[in-house]
């Protein structure tokens, strides 16, 4: 079927089914990309499934399928600028890398990503709510930016924040099941995160993406552009930087004990698990 004749949900739900494949393919090799991977997936099909029933009704549905095939390929990009950088070294996905270690195709903040999973004792947990940091900071504003340069309108922030009510309804759903998927047990980190799994709560969603509405605003702006660009490329690392390495000496030192005490058990679900 040609893109231009499938209906919003079904480009939706092509979306989440090339998300099911990286999920696959991450599985497979044991790829820390993976638990991400999989709350995305699982993000996009609450979406379409929204899209499909008319819960909640958009006004423009096909531009919410847009937004969606356009952040989706920012993703699908990046990573697999990773992939080709993996492919032309030695070592392998799970061996420590730097930042500055990987290449200028792979946009600043998912090299942050990658950089902070690779090292030891980086959790599940982490390892998603970085990569939704890069994701929703640096990939959502110009994903945003991209289609109001091409159209000039920015005229669909109800549909926008409706797109907000779906993702962020089912976020704790999504939660339990990547738990059931990675790591039984995922609230033991409590201790370790306290407030900086924000991003994977009802109101954290909602918070995230309508600040990119706001730093899309400031991209179009000419006047704040070369700011803005700056720093939504430097907002993944600043919070890395929050959850490894507090300014608190005391809170340092504490999460360094933590981090030594509580184990990762991260699993890795059998062959031909369902995605759902």
């Amino acid at each position: 079927m040609a893109a231009d004749s499938m209906l919003p949900a079904e480009k939706v739900t092509l979306v989440a089914g090339l998300l099911a494949d990286r999920v696959r393919q991450y599985d497979a090799t044991r790829d820390r990309r993976a638990a991400f991977a999989y709350t995305y997936y699982r993000l996009t099909t609450a979406l379409a499934t929204g899209l499909d029933t008319g819960t909640p009704e958009f006004n423009d549905p096909p531009w919410v399928a847009e937004l969606c095939e356009t952040l989706a390929s920012a993703y699908f990009s990046a990573m697999d600028s990773i992939d080709a950088w993996l492919a032309g070294r030695s070592g392998g996905s799970s061996d420590e890398v730097r930042p500055g270690d990987l290449p200028d195709s792979i946009p600043q903040p998912w090299r942050d990503v990658f950089a902070a999973s690779s090292v030891r004792r980086s959790y599940l947990l982490e390892d998603v709510i970085f990569s939704m940091m890069a994701h929703m900071s640096y990939d959502l504003p110009e994903a945003l930016r991209r289609m109001a340069t091409t159209t000039g309108d920015r005229g669909r922030i109800a549909d926008f924040h409706r797109m907000n009510d779906v993702l962020a309804s089912c976020i704790d759903k999504v939660q339990d099941d990547l738990s059931a998927r990675y790591f039984h047990g995922l609230g033991s980190l409590d201790r370790l995160f306290t407030r900086s799994d924000e991003l994977l709560t009802n109101y954290g969603i909602r918070v995230a993406r309508s600040l990119a509405w706001f730093n899309c605003d400031r991209l179009l702006d000419p006047a704040s552009t070369e700011e803005a660009s700056r720093s939504i490329g430097r907002s993944t690392a600043a919070l890395i930087s929050e959850i490894r390495s507090p300014g608190d000496r005391k809170l340092r030192a504490g999460l360094w004990i933590l981090r030594r005490v509580i184990p990762d058990r991260r699993h890795w679900p059998a062959p031909g698990t369902p995605l759902s």
